[in-house]
């Protein structure tokens, strides 16, 4: 019998124990939302974040002439680029959303 009331007694002092760890999180989260501050959610992002220039290449849906026109170039003491990049060793890599800005940017100074 006094088995019996330990474990019982166990299990409820478990069990306030986890309830009450539940209503504290609870009021905590509650109160941190009321104080205005915001919980940010970053997203992973679905694919790679920068793109050779093969991939650039199939990205933008461009032949082998087109794309060179617009890849960096070594020009007297600097690289010129009409499209943005980063260079990494001796390779040159193009970020999505720097090249997506600078789509748009493009579509919008040739529709004007």
């Amino acid at each position: 019998m006094k088995e019996l009331t330990t474990n019982t007694s166990l299990l409820i002092v478990g069990a306030c124990i986890l309830s009450g760890a539940i209503i504290l999180s609870n009021a905590l989260t509650q109160s941190s939302q009321e104080a205005g501050e915001q919980v940010i959610v970053r997203e992973q992002p679905e694919g790679p974040q920068l793109l050779s220039y093969l991939e650039l290449q199939d990205y933008l849906g461009l032949s082998d002439e087109q794309i060179e026109k617009v890849l960096p170039k070594n020009e007297g003491d600097g690289v010129k680029s009409q499209i943005p990049y980063v260079k990494i060793g001796y390779e040159y890599y193009f970020p999505v959303k720097a090249v997506d800005k600078w789509l748009a940017e493009t579509e919008a100074a040739t529709f004007r």
